[in-house]
C-alpha cells in the first residue's frame, strides 16, 4: 500500500486549524485541539479538523472542505463528537458546476451511524464482512451508504448535520459539541483495481393484472444504519408466506436513510423473487420531520436547514436559508415519484429526550411550509400497534394529524409501515417486524408505476396489527348506475349506497364495523367468522371511511370516499 498522499496535496490550511475563530458577523465554530480522541479501527490522518460547534447551529448543516488531488483511489474520514450531542456525516463530491455543492455532487449519507466512512471507486464489502463488524473499515472497498465511483480531484465536503446540541440546561458545560473529523487519502492503484458495476433494475411489472397487492411502504436494511439487516434478510423475511413465518407481503420500499446507494443493489436480489416487487425509495430525514421520497429515482436534497460553508478561523458562510420540505415534495413529485409523510407524531418534540435521541421523528413543519397537497400518503400507523399496552399510542395521535388534514381539504391516502432495521426480529422495544403496519393498495399492475397510481388515487387500506389481519373491500354505487366507486375516489351523484365487505375473519375473533363520516365514528356492527357484507345509505355529501375494531383497537381502516352531491 502506497503512503497517505503528502500534506502538500492539502487545500486546507494548517492556519484554519490553528486561527482564532471569527469575530462577529453570524456563527462560527471554534476550531482547535477538542481533547477527543476517536475509537474505531486504526487511522493515519494526513488531516485533522477538530473544535466546537455551538448551540446556535442546532438543526444546521456545515459543510467543511478538504481536497482531493488528481490520482487519489481512496478518501476515509473517521469521527467522533461529544457524549450526548448527534452530529450526522454526508460526503459531497467536488462540485460539477459553480463552488456550491449541488445534488448532483452528493455522494452518500449515514446519519451519525457511521464512524468511519471510506468512499473508493469499488463497490462495498461482503455480506459477510459486514455481518462480521458492520461498522468496520474494509480498505479500498466503499461504505454502505456512500456511492462508489470514481474521485474525481478538487474541493469535496464532509457534510456535518448538527442533530443536536445539549445546552446548560440538559447537562452540558458549555452548550457546545466538541467534535474531531481525521481525514486519510490514498492513491494505492489496488483501491481502483475492482470498479463498481451497479446490478440493472428492471421497471417491468412483475405481476401484470389489477388487484389487491398488500406491502410495507417503509423499509430500512444495511444502507440506513450500520448494523440494520442485511438486504437478503429484509427480502428473505418480508416475502416468506405468513404460514412459514414470514411476513407474507407482494410489495416492499426500501427506503433506506437519504442515500440512494442500495438502488444499485436491488438488482442482485430481484430475481430471488420474480413475482413480487422492491421499489426503489429513500427516506428524506431533516431535524422537524421525516419523509418518502418512492420511486422518483432522483436523490432528494435533504439539507433543510441552513446551510453554511465553513472558511479560515472557523467563519462560516451561508450559502443559503432554510428549505421548506415543501420544494422537497416538489421535486419529488416532479421527478414521477410519490410522497409520504413518516410517523407524524412519534416521540413529540415537546419532550426533551425526544429532541435528542429522536431528531425530526415528529413532523413539526407548518402547513404553509409543508403545502399538503404535495403530500400523496400519511403513515397512519408506523411500528407496533401494541407499543403502549394494548395500543400504540403514536398511531391514535397520526390519525388524528391524517384526519385534520383532510378536514382541511386535503386528499390524502392512508398508509402503514414497519419502519423496520431489523427485518423480522424484534430484540428491541421499538422494533417491528416487516408488515406491522401494511398496506394494502388497488393497482393495474404489480409494478412501481402501478403502486404510484394507486397510492396517489387514494386506493388504500391499512391493517395496523400486521398482513394477517381481515382483508375489507369499500365501494359506492349511485343508484343504477353502473360505475363502481372505491376508497379514493370522489363521487358526485345525490342517491348513493356503500357496500363493505370484510373478508377472512378467524373463527372466535370478535370484530366491529364502523362507518366513519368526516372522521365521527358510527355505530359499531358485529362482524362474524370467514366474509360478511354490510350495505349502508349515505346522509349527505362528505368522507366516508371504514374502521374495523376489535373493542376499542383499530385493526384496519380505508381512505375515504368522498361524496359530492350533484
Amino acid at each position: 500500500m502506497r503512503a497517505a498522499q503528502s500534506v502538500a496535496t492539502l487545500t486546507v490550511s494548517l492556519a484554519l486549524l490553528l486561527a482564532s475563530p471569527a469575530q462577529g458577523g453570524g456563527p462560527s465554530v471554534t476550531l482547535g485541539p477538542s481533547g477527543l480522541v476517536c475509537a474505531g479501527d486504526a487511522i493515519t490522518p494526513d488531516l485533522v479538523i477538530e473544535g466546537w460547534i455551538p448551540g446556535e447551529l442546532q438543526g444546521a448543516t456545515l459543510m467543511v472542505p478538504f481536497g482531493v488531488a488528481a490520482g487519489t483511489t481512496q478518501v476515509r474520514l473517521r469521527y467522533c463528537w461529544e457524549d450526548g450531542h448527534t452530529l450526522d456525516l454526508g460526503f459531497w463530491q467536488s462540485p460539477e458546476k459553480g463552488k456550491e455543492w449541488k445534488p448532483a455532487d452528493f455522494r452518500g449519507w449515514g446519519g451519525s451511524s457511521h464512524p468511519d466512512v471510506t468512499l473508493s471507486p469499488q463497490g462495498f464489502s461482503s455480506e459477510a464482512e459486514y455481518l462480521a463488524e458492520p461498522k468496520g473499515y474494509v480498505p479500498g472497498r466503499t461504505t454502505r451508504g456512500f456511492l462508489p465511483g470514481p474521485l474525481p480531484p478538487g474541493t469535496w465536503a464532509a457534510e456535518l448535520g448538527v442533530g443536536a446540541v445539549l445546552s446548560a440546561e440538559d447537562g452540558d458545560d458549555d452548550g457546545a459539541m466538541a467534535f474531531r473529523l481525521e481525514f486519510a487519502r490514498s492513491d494505492d492503484p489496488a483501491f481502483a483495481a475492482d470498479p463498481y458495476v451497479p446490478a440493472p433494475y428492471s421497471s417491468d411489472p412483475v405481476r401484470t393484472g389489477p388487484g389487491w397487492y398488500t406491502g410495507d411502504m417503509h423499509v430500512h436494511a444495511e444502507h440506513s444504519a450500520l448494523g440494520d439487516a442485511t438486504m437478503t434478510e429484509v427480502f428473505d423475511f418480508a416475502f416468506r408466506p405468513i404460514a412459514d413465518g414470514g411476513a407474507g407481503l407482494d410489495f416492499v420500499t426500501l427506503s433506506d436513510y437519504v442515500t440512494t446507494s442500495a438502488w444499485d443493489e436491488i438488482g442482485r436480489h430481484q430475481t430471488l423473487y420474480p413475482d413480487r416487487l422492491i421499489i426503489r425509495s429513500s427516506e428524506v430525514i431533516t431535524y422537524e420531520g421525516h419523509l418518502n421520497n418512492h420511486a422518483s429515482v432522483a436523490y432528494t436534497d435533504h439539507r433543510a436547514g441552513p446551510l453554511y460553508e465553513m472558511r479560515e478561523g472557523g467563519k462560516l458562510k451561508r450559502l443559503r436559508k432554510s428549505r421548506a420540505p415543501k420544494k422537497m415534495l416538489k421535486d419529488i413529485q416532479k421527478a414521477g415519484g410519490w410522497t409520504q409523510l413518516n410517523h407524524v407524531a412519534t416521540c413529540p418534540s415537546s419532550e426533551p429526550f425526544c429532541v435528542r435521541t429522536c431528531r425530526g421523528c415528529p413532523w413539526d413543519y407548518s402547513n404553509k411550509k409543508t403545502k399538503f397537497k404535495k403530500v400523496d400518503a400519511i403513515e397512519v400507523a408506523s411500528g407496533p400497534a401494541q407499543l403502549f399496552g394494548d395500543t400504540n399510542l403514536f398511531s391514535l395521535a397520526a390519525i388524528a394529524f391524517w384526519e385534520e388534514q383532510l378536514a382541511e381539504g386535503g386528499r390524502i391516502a392512508a398508509v402503514g409501515s414497519s419502519d423496520s432495521h431489523r427485518a423480522g426480529r424484534t430484540d428491541s422495544g421499538t422494533q417491528s417486524p416487516i408488515g406491522t403496519a401494511a398496506t394494502v393498495v388497488y393497482a393495474a399492475e404489480l409494478s412501481e408505476q402501478g403502486i404510484a397510481e394507486g397510492v396517489r388515487a387514494g386506493h388504500t387500506y391499512v391493517k395496523l396489527f400486521g398482513s394477517a389481519a381481515p382483508d375489507v373491500r369499500f365501494e359506492a354505487r349511485a343508484g343504477a348506475e353502473p360505475t363502481v366507486w372505491i376508497m379514493g375516489d370522489e363521487v358526485k351523484a345525490r342517491d348513493v349506497e356503500f357496500t363493505a365487505r370484510v373478508l377472512g375473519v378467524p373463527d372466535g375473533a370478535l370484530f366491529t364495523l364502523h362507518l366513519l363520516k368526516d372522521g365521527v365514528l358510527g355505530v359499531g356492527i358485529p362482524v362474524s367468522a370467514g366474509d360478511s357484507e354490510i350495505v349502508y345509505p349515505s346522509s349527505g355529501k362528505g368522507r366516508y371511511r371504514l374502521e374495523l375494531r376489535r373493542g376499542e383497537e383499530i385493526h384496519v381502516l380505508t381512505t375515504p370516499i368522498w361524496l359530492k352531491q350533484n
